[in-house]
């Protein structure tokens, strides 16, 4: 447990000495001229072909200069030199994300945490237990929920009417792609037994009577979602240093951000302005839908007016080759249509019904643009396969 400490008390170190290298030295790509850091007395994997390993290693700016034994690289230090004795414990390159949304993990850090509970009376725990401590809070919110732990694999508004009965509440499923809601929520978001499914979505309904049966995957998610009160800008940089702190603490260095939200990308501007942003981000846009040409200008726009940098980019793009049609509506008892997205080339599959179609000149046209923005991001889902 200890030799683990260690490990990880290392990698932070070295993760946010490295961090503050790129926010001082970003734009320094110099091959000569002082170390910034060494980290020496370590057990150092060089990621080679050959998995060797090695003692010391030392670090200018945003570049590893050279990896070798203690003797070798101490000989590098000057007066200015930081230096970190890592007493023996792993240094590893740090960790990279390919697909999360930042923020929002961040956030999710102060609502209900659903992920590893080990049945429905745990999940009910967690939720009551949440509620009754914040008796303030005009919405409960939380995420993590897995399908197998309810008997029908998909979890009702009735059930969650229980546990809260006073204000309207929305738990996202452990993919982020379906949402569980009590009747507060399909109240205030007038979505009754008419309201039809949007496009791309999926409003799930009670077998006998029609009426919502409280998830809603895809797009639907978002007839609810919009409603919630968005978080303040105090609240959206207390997301991103806790975000931060958590991703430090699993060694993780940078992200592949799937955000799209402009309040978001403003934010992670300013951060690497101040130099608070100690995580390098790439920002991706998802794309759900047949996008018009004034969206692909608006995403070039944005692209533009944040470049490559060391620290944060945007400009990949993010396909959503299903939205999240969840595999358990197939053995539920609940009525509906099959929640589908497809993009060129791509046949959507559920067990209800088979739909497809092809948009083969617009996602031309995406790929174009992601292609000319230096990146290809594809996000892809389960109940997909090529044509």
């Amino acid at each position: 447990m200890a030799a683990r400490l260690t490990t990880f008390v290392v990698v932070a170190i070295v993760a946010v000495t490295l961090i503050a290298g790129l926010i001082v030295g970003a734009q320094r790509d110099d091959s000569d001229g002082p170390v910034d850091l060494i980290v020496h007395n370590a057990r150092i994997y060089t990621a080679t072909e050959k998995g060797s390993m090695a003692e010391a290693v030392a670090i200018r700016g945003n570049q590893i200069l050279r990896v070798g034994s203690d003797r070798e690289i101490l000989r590098l230090k000057r007066p200015q030199t930081a230096t970190v004795d890592a007493k023996g414990a792993a240094v590893l390159p740090g960790f990279n994300d390919t697909h999360l949304d930042f923020f929002d993990g961040g956030t999710g850090l102060d609502r209900i945490d659903l992920a590893d509970a080990a049945g429905i009376e745990d999940v009910d725990r967690r939720i009551r237990d949440w509620a009754e401590a914040n008796p303030d809070r005009p919405w409960v919110l939380g995420r993590g929920w897995h399908s197998d732990v309810f008997s029908d694999n998909l979890p009702t508004r009735q059930m969650l009417d229980r546990l809260v009965p006073d204000r309207p509440a929305l738990l996202l499923s452990a993919d982020g792609h379906t949402a569980w809601v009590n009747s507060k929520a399909l109240r205030l978001a007038k979505i009754g037994r008419r309201t039809e499914s949007p496009a791309h979505g999926l409003i799930a309904r009670e077998a006998r009577t029609g009426e919502p049966a409280g998830t809603l995957t895809g797009a639907a998610i978002g007839l609810v979602d919009k409603l919630v009160p968005p978080p303040t800008p105090a609240e959206r940089d207390r997301a991103l240093r806790a975000a931060t702190a958590e991703a430090h603490r699993f060694g993780v260095t940078s992200v592949q951000d799937v955000t799209g939200s402009a309040d978001e990308l403003a934010a992670y501007a300013e951060a690497r302005r101040t130099g608070d942003l100690q995580v390098r981000v790439y920002a991706a846009f998802p794309v759900l839908n047949d996008l018009p040409d004034s969206e692909l200008d608006r995403l070039q726009a944005i692209t533009a007016k944040y470049p490559d940098d060391p620290l944060f980019k945007a400009g990949a793009l993010d396909l959503t080759l299903d939205a999240g049609f969840h595999w358990a509506y197939a053995k539920s008892t609940l009525a509906g249509e099959s929640a589908v997205s497809a993009v060129a080339g791509v046949r959507c599959t559920s067990a209800k019904d088979r739909k497809s179609e092809n948009s083969a000149p617009r996602i031309a046209a995406i790929l174009r643009t992601s292609l000319r923005n230096g990146s290809e991001h594809a996000s892809r889902t389960s109940g997909c396969e090529h044509k």
